[in-house]
């Protein structure tokens, strides 16, 4: 399915942590030096590099058509803060309706630019691409979204979640100063307007061989999978999910001792190991392994408790079952984790208006605002809160 493409811009205080993004000099890497000693079946699933198809560089080159546009005076003799502003009217059009975002294919650049829709990782690519062609200082990173468990199996491809960041914009955008950033942010359901985790553009690559592999272990291409998994392992050998979809692929093909040592390794990186864990309890209750199954299920729920996208994403279940008491609960555990996430308490509006609750739901919203939510975003759902209170109010005619 289609949906537009949402762009979230978010005025955030800049505290200590304006760093900037770490160097990953492991990018071009040609070994896998932390993981050489880990199972690698080349022979078994016929590796050849060359069904790669797409290189880092390739990933972040834009189409023709675009860099004919970038090089006209009306978007690069612009001042820097206004910069940002061309860079969405050039890829998304002054009424913001330019592009469709597709879950579940992730594209190069140019593609993305001729195809007019993408994921977020796509979406990111593109942004990033035509910003620093511009010669501005966009920052591609990654931030932690629910990680939800069986709408696409055991494959981990849905569970991070990439945008850009511009520090130290100046403009018509947002209130002059140097102390703000923006964040572009197209996913329409998980929006993140606040600093994640940098990454560098071997990062973004390992990320897009990943989901790559993902879907081509979905098409039932296995060796083109494994090849892309082993691209995403050379761009970035500390990122951890191409190591358990890599488990997953291992299993299907029937190499299950090689799949454990595969999970093994990824749950011990670090990062976000929620998915890996969640498929190393499966392998071993598959094997009849009770107690380790039990010690792993422990861990992860402990990890889980604490962890407010996992009250998040239960909620946001609740939410497509209609279930809005639940999700309420399930939120609150959320907001007592983390208060100033911001989509926390849009979906906690949404929810309260739901079970009949406008008043708590008008007080998320001054919340919402109040964090740093989209002004856009926090104007339409106090419309739909109005619009829902009339609704109540107006005496239905017999």
């Amino acid at each position: 399915m289609k949906r537009a493409a949402v762009l979230s811009l978010a005025a955030l205080l800049l505290a200590s942590c304006a760093a900037p993004p770490p160097a990953n000099t492991a990018g071009s890497s040609q070994s896998l030096p932390a993981s050489a000693g880990l199972p690698w079946l080349d022979a078994q699933f016929n590796y050849d590099p060359a069904l790669v198809k797409v290189s880092q560089r390739d990933l972040f080159i834009l189409d023709a058509d675009l860099e004919r546009r970038l090089s006209e005076p009306a978007v690069r003799a612009v001042p820097l803060g206004l910069k940002l502003k061309r860079v969405i009217d050039t890829i998304f059009d002054k009424d913001r309706k330019g592009f469709t975002y597709r879950a579940g294919h992730s594209t190069a650049a140019a593609e993305t630019w001729r195809d007019r829709s993408g994921d977020c990782l796509s979406l990111t690519v593109l942004t990033y691409a035509v910003a620093r062609t511009l010669g501005m200082s966009p920052v591609m990173q990654e931030v932690q979204t629910p990680a939800v468990f069986g709408r696409s199996g055991e494959l981990d491809v849905v569970n991070q979640h990439v945008n850009v960041l511009f520090p130290h914009i100046r403009g018509d955008l947002m209130a002059e100063s140097q102390d703000h950033e923006v964040v572009l942010d197209f996913e329409p359901d998980f929006a993140a307007p606040r600093r994640g985790i940098p990454l560098d553009e071997a990062g973004i690559a390992a990320r897009y061989y990943n989901n790559i592999g993902v879907e081509n272990i979905a098409a039932g291409n296995y060796a083109v999978a494994y090849a892309y998994f082993k691209a995403a392992v050379r761009a970035e050998p500390e990122y951890v999910s191409p190591y358990g979809n890599l488990a997953v692929l291992y299993r299907r093909a029937g190499h299950e001792a090689e799949a454990e040592k595969f999970l093994r390794y990824a749950i011990s990186l670090d990062g976000n190991t929620d998915v890996a864990m969640h498929e190393l309890h499966r392998f071993l209750k598959d094997h009849g392994r009770v107690a380790e199954a039990a010690e792993v299920e422990h861990k992860l729920e402990a990890h889980q408790q604490k962890d407010p996208y996992h009250w998040i994403g239960l909620a946001l279940l609740d939410m497509e079952k209609k279930d809005f008491s639940r999700a309420v609960d399930k939120l609150e555990r959320a907001n007592e984790i983390a208060p100033t996430f911001v989509e926390v308490h849009r979906y906690l509006a949404v929810a309260y208006a739901r079970v009949g609750n406008p008043q708590k739901a008008r007080e998320e919203l001054d919340v919402l605002a109040h964090v740093g939510g989209s002004f856009d975003k926090v104007a339409f759902l106090r419309r739909k809160l109005d619009k829902l209170d009339r609704m109540e109010t107006t005496p239905q005619q017999q």
